[in-house]
C-alpha cells in the first residue's frame, strides 16, 4: 500500500505530466525555489502565531514545494525524490559523529565544533582548502539583510572580532547615531543612507549580546504594530470618523486604548 508521502509524489508528478495542469508544468526550478521561499516565510509566521492547524497546513505546503523542486529536478537530471533524502541522511549522520560515530559531546559548543570539522573535512575531499575561506559563511542572496548581520557577526565573533563587553556595543551604536546626525544636518541624501545602514548593523549587535534575532524581534513587532493599527482602524471606521481628520492626542488615545485591549500572553499580544 502506497503510504501519505507516495501519494503527494505521485500527485506532483500528475500535475507536472502531459495533460497535466498548465501552471504547475510552466514552472522552472528557479520558480520552485523562489516559491519555496514564500513558503518558509508563511511557516515561521505560522509558528509565530501559536496556531498548530496554521502551522500543519504550512508545513504541508512547504512540503509540496519541496516536492515539488525535486520533481523538476529529476524530470532533467534523473534525480529522485529517495536519492536526495539518501544524501540528506547521509550528510546528516556524517556530520553528527558524536551521534552516530565515536566522538563525544556533551555540549552545544562541542557538537558545532565537530559539524564544523567535518563540513571543513568535505571541502578538502573536494580538494577545497577551507582555510583559505573566509569565515564569514556564505548565504545566499536571498537572505534577509537583518539576518545576514546577525550571522556574519556571530561568525567574527566566533574568531575574537568582538567587543570585550556589551558596553563598547552600546557605545558604538551612540557613535553611530552621532554620525547619522551629522549627515541628516549636512543634508547628505547618500551619506544619511550609509549612517543609517551603520546605525542598523550596530543595533543587530546589540540584539546579537542579548542573544535575540533581530528579525524574528522586528517580525514580532511588525505583527504587534498591525494587530493594533487595525484595531485602531476599526475603531474610527466603526465611529464613521476618518483616521486623518483625527488629532495626533486623539489618535495616541486609541493607540494606547488597543494596546491595552490586546494586552495579555501570546506571541502577538504581548506589551512592549
Amino acid at each position: 500500500m502506497a503510504s501519505d508521502f507516495d501519494d503527494l509524489l505521485a500527485t506532483i508528478h500528475t500535475l507536472r505530466s502531459p495533460g497535466g495542469c498548465p501552471w504547475d508544468r510552466k514552472q522552472t526550478l528557479v520558480d520552485a525555489a523562489r516559491y519555496l521561499l514564500d513558503e518558509a516565510g508563511e511557516l515561521v509566521d505560522a509558528a509565530l502565531s501559536g496556531d498548530t492547524d496554521h502551522v500543519r497546513e504550512e508545513l504541508g505546503d512547504l512540503l509540496f514545494m519541496t516536492c515539488f523542486c525535486c520533481e523538476i529536478l529529476g524530470e532533467s537530471v534523473g534525480v529522485s525524490m529517495q536519492d536526495i533524502a539518501r544524501q540528506g541522511n547521509a550528510k546528516l549522520i556524517r556530520r553528527h559523529p558524536h551521534v552516530f560515530g565515536d566522538e563525544q559531546a556533551s555540549e552545544v559548543g562541542t557538537s558545532q565544533r565537530l559539524w564544523n570539522e567535518m563540513k571543513a573535512q568535505e571541502k578538502r575531499d573536494k580538494g577545497l582548502d577551507p582555510e583559505a575561506e573566509s569565515v564569514l559563511k556564505e548565504m545566499p542572496s536571498s537572505t534577509a539583510p537583518l539576518h545576514l548581520a546577525y550571522r556574519w557577526q556571530h561568525d567574527a565573533a566566533d574568531v575574537g572580532f568582538d567587543w570585550p563587553t556589551i558596553d563598547g556595543v552600546k557605545d558604538k551604536l551612540q557613535e553611530e547615531m552621532g554620525e547619522l546626525d551629522e549627515a541628516v544636518a549636512a543634508g547628505d541624501a547618500l551619506a544619511v543612507e550609509h549612517e543609517m545602514g551603520d546605525v542598523l548593523f550596530s543595533l543587530v549587535n546589540l540584539a546579537r549580546w542579548h542573544h535575540v534575532q533581530p528579525d524574528m524581534a522586528l517580525r514580532k513587532a511588525n505583527q504587534r504594530f498591525a494587530a493594533r493599527f487595525r484595531l485602531v482602524e476599526a475603531k474610527y471606521r466603526a465611529e464613521g470618523r476618518s483616521m486623518g481628520a483625527a488629532t495626533l492626542d486623539e489618535l495616541e488615545a486609541a493607540w494606547q486604548a488597543a494596546k491595552r485591549e490586546l494586552a495579555g500572553p501570546g506571541p502577538v499580544k504581548g506589551a512592549d
